[in-house]
């Protein structure tokens, strides 16, 4: 097996493929994590993002653990809920372009275009 480069591929750079519906019954916190790995929150790209402990296991550890009502409100509030209020939908990454940095580069044009103007007149009325 050859590769371009010295090292060889990882496989954590894969789509993540979305878990069971929101209304699933027993949800559990790797339903959770399926869900904002996938896409499905809007928050960040569809690839598996490796973590150092999993959703939960803080809580488990703690002697209290995440019930499914308490994931499914979770699941709930990162897939619906999250942009349901908000004017802007899901960010750049997800294919929808942000107008944010095309309206600055613009601003930034026409300021420098008054201002070169203001100088060229100023100069031509002395």
């Amino acid at each position: 097996m050859s590769y371009d480069t010295d090292v060889p591929p990882h496989l954590s750079a894969q789509r993540a493929d979305p878990p069971a519906p929101v209304d699933a019954p027993k949800p559990n916190t790797a339903m959770l994590k399926g869900d904002i790995d996938s896409g499905r929150s809007g928050d960040k790209v569809e690839v598996f993002d490796p973590g150092m402990a999993m959703l939960g296991t803080c809580e488990e550890a703690g002697g209290n653990a995440l019930s499914p009502k308490d994931i499914a409100r979770a699941r709930f509030a990162e897939i619906k809920e999250r942009w349901r209020l908000s004017p802007r939908k899901p960010g750049y990454a997800h294919g929808h372009a942000d107008p944010t940095l095309a309206l600055y580069v613009g601003f930034i044009g026409v300021a420098g275009v008054g201002l070169s103007a203001a100088i060229w007149l100023m100069r031509a009325a002395a």
